[in-house]
């Protein structure tokens, strides 16, 4: 097998796309990632191909992890050979459990990189939509007036979930970025109008809209304010157009993944990130 590292996004888009399109719920990650106007300048971009043919493709836009679902088990090694000279640095893969674990495996084996922390996830697709009844509140699409919160909410969603540092104007640009991208976010509040939970949910892409991140602050947790704003954003997604709506929960999380299957998600496959720490003495470099 050959493996290439593109420095062109627009030279990979046009490779790997038609891949990812073939399968657009279980490549819902590298499809949203690549519909940005600009991939960044440090993307790491691979393509695989067997015989003259394109069998496997990654992607990794930092600080995120290198997702590899587009990768056949057999392209593993390879893939792992070439990218430990170009990115010895890789801090974290995430994919479909096999791949993923094989790929994790490997990477330790041949860089010397101990795998830390590993997180499971589980991807699931919306079946028939059941709102939540009996909810206090009601949903409503955010307001310019929001961006400060959301970008609070959303940083506070990925220091819990992903334990990275604060970065609130990194944490609202992400929201910006998204929102020109033709991202929504739903907000649920309550009653009186104070916002208690939000849920962002990104433009179909082949058909597939990905809700995400869903979050609910501390304090108002245990109201069922998630499964209604999620639910509410199931329903902006069905009115984006998207034939299927996804998201990915954390296994570890049971509450989750029992509020998302009783509003009709039902799993599709198992995932897992690894990430990587460098080892002190390493020899197969």
């Amino acid at each position: 097998m050959q493996v290439r590292i593109h420095d062109s996004a627009a030279e990979f888009r046009a490779l790997a796309e038609p891949l990812y399109r073939r399968y657009p719920i279980g490549h819902t990650v590298e499809l949203t990632g690549l519909t940005a106007n600009e991939l960044p300048a440090d993307a790491v971009l691979v393509t695989v191909t067997d015989g003259g043919v394109l069998v496997g493709a990654a992607v990794q836009t930092p600080p995120y992890p290198l997702v590899c679902g587009g990768l056949p088990r057999a392209a593993v090694e390879p893939a792992v050979t070439a990218l430990a000279g170009v990115v010895p640095d890789l801090r974290s893969v995430r994919g479909p459990r096999e791949v993923a674990a094989a790929f994790a495996a490997e990477w330790e084996r041949r860089t010397g990189a101990a795998v830390g922390t590993v997180t499971e996830e589980r991807l699931h697709v919306l079946g028939d939509l059941a709102a939540p009844a009996a909810v206090a509140g009601s949903a409503r699409a955010h307001a310019d007036s929001d961006t400060d919160l959301l970008g609070d909410w959303s940083g506070r969603f990925f220091v819990e979930t992903f334990g990275v540092t604060p970065q609130p104007i990194a944490h609202r640009a992400f929201v910006t970025n998204y929102l020109r991208s033709g991202a929504r976010f739903v907000v649920w509040c309550r009653d009186d109008a104070t916002p208690v939970s939000m849920a962002m949910v990104r433009r179909p892409v082949s058909g597939v809209a990905r809700i995400g991140p869903v979050y609910t602050p501390d304090a108002e947790r245990g109201h069922g304010y998630g499964s209604a704003v999620t639910a509410a954003a199931a329903a902006t997604a069905l009115e984006f157009g998207a034939a299927d709506v996804v998201l990915f929960t954390d296994l570890a999380n049971p509450v989750s993944n029992k509020i998302y299957r009783a509003i009709g998600f039902r799993p599709v496959s198992d995932w897992l990130v690894a990430d990587f720490a460098p080892r002190v003495g390493s020899t197969d470099r």
